[in-house]
């Protein structure tokens, strides 16, 4: 079954998801077809657990990649200089604070660690991040969630705030 959306998201100023050495080609594909729907800028950081031609990774991607803003880093680090005068949101399972309780702003960089790493103690405990740390709350029985998924719940809570509250994003009927 196709679901195909009836309403249209228009955005002013998009958000960017940054893919910290992402390991699993599905879920880097199916990433990469939420932010093209969305119109998220999408960084990869190097290494990569794949080669970016990888044919998983484009089956989960579908026919988007055309419609996709994406950048490729060669490292955190390399990242970290060309944009670390921008606000960064830390997803982490040692969030404390969830993302319900911060407030979301487009051109917001929302940053998640590998599948099974997640990012760096370095980069979560370093006290300039130290408040940006988030967490998507979960029941406490499950250790995380798909990194695929939580990308979904935390882009679309961030439009959904940009939309109702701000007026950047707007749906409108197609």
């Amino acid at each position: 079954m196709v679901i195909r959306s009836k309403q249209k998201l228009l955005v002013s100023r998009p958000f960017n998801i940054v893919l910290v050495e992402p390991e699993i080609p599905p879920n880097t594909g199916n990433i990469a077809r939420l932010c093209a729907a969305t119109n998220t800028k999408l960084h990869l950081v190097h290494p990569l657990g794949f080669q970016i031609t990888d044919k998983e990774l484009k089956r989960a991607g579908l026919d988007y990649w055309h419609l996709l803003d994406i950048e490729e880093h060669e490292s955190w680090q390399d990242f970290y200089l060309k944009y670390n005068k921008s606000k960064f949101w830390f997803l982490s399972t040692r969030g404390k604070k969830n993302i319900w309780e911060v407030e979301f702003t487009p051109d917001d960089f929302l940053i998640f660690g590998s599948e099974t790493k997640g990012l760096s103690e370095e980069t979560l405990n370093n006290a300039k991040n130290k408040d940006s740390v988030i967490s998507i709350p979960m029941n406490g029985k499950a250790r995380s969630i798909n990194l695929s998924t939580s990308v979904g719940i935390v882009l679309y809570e961030a439009i959904r705030q940009a939309t109702v509250e701000k007026k950047i994003y707007e749906v409108v009927p197609i």
